[in-house]
């Protein structure tokens, strides 16, 4: 987490302090820009889109290792980080294949988490 994000950079206070975040479970936040997902990583807030990219799979439910989550649906692997896919072993193409959105998390002045607006990394 960094200081507070420029005025000029869209983003969104979600009104909640670090420890606010369970590292067993994500936590859910809605957004101007749809349903997001918080993870606690270590000391680390990582932040994507709630639901699986490929068929709208609830991403938040997967399992989680390190900063990586496993759709329980088909068994799709992202970096959390990246955003990218890390389960190209069997590499997928078309509709649904893109990399998850993610927010880069900041901490407000008031002690609370800023999310950026959503980008994919490409």
């Amino acid at each position: 987490m960094s200081s507070e994000p420029a005025a000029a950079r869209p983003s969104f206070d979600t009104g909640l302090e670090p420890g606010a975040i369970d590292p067993e479970r994500p936590r859910l936040v809605e957004t101007p820009w749809g349903v997001q997902a918080l993870y606690r990583v270590g000391g680390e807030i990582l932040c994507s889109q709630a639901f699986c990219p490929h068929l709208g799979g609830p991403l938040f439910q997967g399992t989680l290792s390190g900063a990586t989550i496993t759709c329980p649906w088909h068994q799709w692997r992202f970096d959390l980080r990246s955003g990218e896919r890390v389960d190209l072993a069997r590499p997928r193409r078309g509709p649904g294949s893109e990399p998850l959105r993610t927010c880069d998390v900041l901490l407000s002045s008031a002690g609370t988490l800023v999310l950026a607006h959503p980008q994919r990394h490409s």
